[in-house]
């Protein structure tokens, strides 16, 4: 799949045939089952979410073919230009992975591990000054969002026994590949994919639209917990609808502003997470982690908004 002759962007042969790309965010909603009821059918939500070395594995990917994209572009800066979209959706990609795994809470040892060892990771990262993101953004956001039974897992120089191959799938030496999809789930996507991947960043998702889609799961949310009596599948529910509330807001962050409506609506995801003081703090730190990434990418050049009324955002 990877072209290791290719020594800069333009020497890249894309494939021809098209490739469904959805992102990890995105993906969330497609696990929920076919059921009318719909508390039961966003707490079953909770059963279906994917494992977070999964979700570790497919970022890392990602992150590892984004740099290969720098790479190729450093080798002919005169290609970014044409070139620049394929790098923005990988490292939308790699991103909205990454958030996936501080959404999602840990469902079984080797995700309670993966927890432990993205803390860890993130903690060495900051403290020899190579993070990304801002460090009370990222230690917030490393916090558990629900209280559960499990304890936390120490890691210190050894790996806790039975956690051998988790250990070799976090730190990248054993890496998913590549499957045949229908678009519905996510996959793996490589700089070859160039043409899918430029088609699917040239077609962002309306923002107010998802917004308008996170503040009805917000609602019902807060109709759940005023039901009297509550429903036996309230508790599930509530983090189910939170999960894909607050996925939806990291979205939003994430795709940078194409015009100031959509620079609006950012705004309005900033106010509505400082309002809901309540919600699990590492999901809304979460959210201001996607929308600095957001920012970043915006930054790139005229065809992004990031300025409203005379205001840089």
């Amino acid at each position: 799949m990877t072209d290791t002759t290719a020594h800069s962007l333009r020497d890249l042969v894309f494939e021809a045939e098209a490739v469904p790309v959805i992102d990890e965010l995105a993906a969330l909603d497609t696990l929920l089952p076919d059921m009318s009821d719909e508390l039961e059918r966003s707490a079953a939500l909770l059963e279906r979410l994917p494992p977070l070395l999964d979700l570790r594995g497919r970022a890392l990917v990602h992150a590892r073919e984004y740099q290969r994209f720098l790479t190729l572009a450093e080798a002919d800066p005169s290609a970014l230009e044409h070139f620049a979209d394929i790098g923005n959706a990988l490292a939308l990609l790699s991103h909205a992975g990454e958030i996936a795994m501080l959404l999602v809470p840990a469902g079984s040892p080797e995700d309670l591990f993966a927890k432990a060892m993205l803390a860890k990771e993130r903690g060495e990262q900051y403290r020899s000054g190579g993070g990304v993101h801002d460090p009370k953004l990222m230690e917030r956001a490393l916090r558990r969002s629900f209280a559960d039974s499990h304890p936390r897992l120490v890691i210190g120089a050894r790996i806790p026994p039975g956690m051998e191959e988790a250990s070799r799938r976090f730190s990248g030496a054993v890496l998913p590949q590549p499957m045949a999809g229908d678009g519905n789930a996510p996959g793996i996507y490589h700089l070859e994919h160039g043409l899918a991947l430029e088609d699917w960043f040239d077609d962002p998702p309306d923002l107010a639209l998802v917004l308008d889609e996170a503040r009805t799961l917000f609602a019902s949310v807060e109709a759940w917990s005023q039901a009297e009596p509550p429903s036996p599948f309230w508790y599930g529910a509530r983090r189910g609808a939170l999960i894909l509330a607050y996925a939806r807001l990291c979205q939003i962050g994430l795709w940078p502003a194409r015009s100031s409506a959509e620079v609006v609506v950012k705004m309005e995801v900033e106010r509505l997470i400082s309002e809901r003081a309540a919600d699990p703090d590492p999901m809304r730190a979460a959210v201001e982690i996607a929308l600095g990434v957001g920012r970043r990418i915006a930054k790139q050049g005229g065809r992004f908004v990031t300025v409203l009324g005379g205001v840089e955002l």
